[in-house]
C-alpha cells in the first residue's frame, strides 16, 4: 500500500470550529486519516461524547479514514456491542483501536462484521496477540496493527523492540501504523504534553527527521501526530517529505563549485553493493563528470560519521565520487576529499537504512 499521513484530534479539549479548521487544513495537505479516543469518556456527560462525535462524522463527510481508540469500559459506557458493532457506523468510525485484552478468536470474529468496520490491535506489547488471531483466520484486509504513543519523557519504545514488534505484523501482511509528535500541540490523553512520539530517541527531532525515519525503516505504512494541534509549518514539512526514497536535507553553508552542486543534487545517489565499512560510496559521477575539474576546496583533518565529501583533481582515477563518511576521525591521507558539508544531527540515523544498492538523494536547502 502507499504510506498516508494522519492527525489526531481530541475535540473534548477543544471545539468543533477548532477542529473542523484542523481537518480542513491537514485534508488540503494531503492527510487521509484520523485517529481519536474515547478512553476518557467513562464518568463524562453525554454532551461530551457528542463532541467528539461530530468532530469524528465531520471527518469522515470530508474524506478522512477514522479510527477510534477503546476500552472495554468505554465500549460499555457507548453500548458498543463488539458481536454487532452497528453503532460504530452512526457514530462516524472506520476502524475499532482495541486497547483492551480480548480473545484472539473475537478479534477474528469481528472482522468478519457485516458492517466493514475494521479492527485496529496494539502493536507495542511486541506479544503473540496477533499471532494468536490469525490462528482464527481474520479478514486480513480488516485488520492492522498501530503502535501506541507516549507522552511521558523517557517511556517511548527503543528501536530495536520496534522492530521486533512490526516484524509480528509484517509476517502476516498487514497495515503498520506509528506515531510522531508535534513540537506546539497540547491536547491529548496527557494535557499539557508536547511530544507524543512512539520511538523514544527520536521525541525532540524535528517532525520531518521523525517522519523519515518511520517511513525510511520501511515497515510502517502510516504516521500520525500523536497530539494536536500540530502547527500549519508542521503538517506543510511532513506532507512534503519523500515518503519512499530515503532524502537528506542539506544546507551549504560555504562555497562549492557547480559541479559540486550538480553531484550532489542532480543525482538518485546509490551505494555500491560491494560496500565498504569506512564510508558510503556512490560512483557514477565519476563517469558522468570524467572531464570535469574540481579543485582542491575545504578540507579537514579529520572526517566524522555524516560528513558528506567529494573528490577532488588529487585522484584522477577517482574524481567525482560522492562519499558519506561512517567512521569517526577518519583520516584522508591524500588529500583528495573536499568537504561539502554534515548530515544534520536529526537525520544521522538514516543513515543506517542505507545497504547494499539503497537509494539515497540529497534536498538542497534555502
Amino acid at each position: 500500500m502507499k504510506k498516508q499521513l494522519g492527525i489526531s484530534i481530541y475535540p473534548e479539549q477543544s471545539t468543533f470550529e477548532k477542529d473542523k479548521a484542523y481537518l480542513d487544513l491537514a485534508k488540503s495537505l494531503g492527510y487521509t486519516q484520523v485517529f481519536t479516543s474515547y478512553f476518557h469518556v467513562n464518568n463524562q456527560p453525554i454532551e461530551l461524547v457528542e463532541k467528539i462525535n461530530k468532530s469524528l462524522k465531520y471527518a469522515k463527510s470530508i474524506g478522512f479514514y477514522t479510527i477510534a481508540d477503546f476500552e472495554n469500559v468505554s465500549l460499555q459506557r457507548l453500548g458498543i456491542d463488539l458481536n454487532d458493532p452497528k453503532k460504530c457506523l452512526e457514530m462516524g468510525i472506520d476502524c475499532i483501536r482495541l486497547d483492551s485484552p480480548s480473545l484472539p478468536s473475537e478479534i477474528a470474529e469481528l472482522t468478519h462484521n457485516r458492517y466493514g468496520i475494521d479492527v485496529q490491535l496494539n502493536m507495542s506489547n511486541n506479544d503473540h496477540l496477533i499471532t494468536n488471531v490469525m490462528d482464527f483466520k481474520p479478514i486480513k484486509s480488516h485488520l492492522s496493527g498501530c503502535h501506541n504513543f507516549y507522552p511521558q519523557k523517557n517511556t517511548a519504545i527503543p528501536f530495536d523492540f520496534f522492530k521486533a514488534a512490526n516484524q509480528k505484523y509484517l509476517s502476516h501482511r498487514l497495515s503498520t501504523a506509528a506515531f510522531i509528535g508535534s513540537h506546539t500541540g497540547t491536547q491529548g490523553p496527557a494535557l499539557g504534553n508536547k511530544e507524543f512520539p512512539t520511538l523514544e530517541f527520536m521525541r525532540f527531532f524535528d517532525v520531518t527527521s521523525q517522519a523519515k525515519i518511520l517511513f525510511y525503516c520501511d515497515e510502517i505504512d502510516v504516521i500520525f501526530f500523536g497530539n494536536a494541534y500540530a502547527s500549519k509549518e508542521e503538517l506543510t514539512q511532513v506532507s512534503e517529505i519523500n515518503r519512499d526514497e530515503i532524502t537528506f536535507d542539506l544546507k551549504i553553508i560555504q562555497k562549492i563549485s557547480d559541479v559540486e552542486k550538480k553531484i550532489l543534487f542532480n543525482h538518485l545517489h546509490f551505494r555500491r553493493m560491494d560496500i565498504t565499512d569506512c564510508f558510503i560510496r556512490y560512483t557514477m559521477t565519476r563517469v558522468y563528470y570524467k572531464e570535469e575539474s574540481i579543485p582542491v576546496g575545504r578540507q579537514k583533518p579529520k572526517y566524522q560519521f555524516g560528513d558528506i565529501v567529494i573528490i577532488n583533481n588529487n585522484d584522477s582515477h577517482y574524481k567525482g565520487e560522492c562519499h558519506i563518511i561512517l567512521k569517526d576521525d577518519f583520516v584522508d591521507e591524500d588529500k583528495k576529499y573536499n568537504f561539502i558539508g554534515t548530515i544534520k544531527d536529526d537525520e544521522k540515523f538514516l543513515i543506517n537504512f542505507i545497504g547494499p544498492n539503497n537509494r539515497y538523494q540529497f534536498k538542497e536547502l534555502k
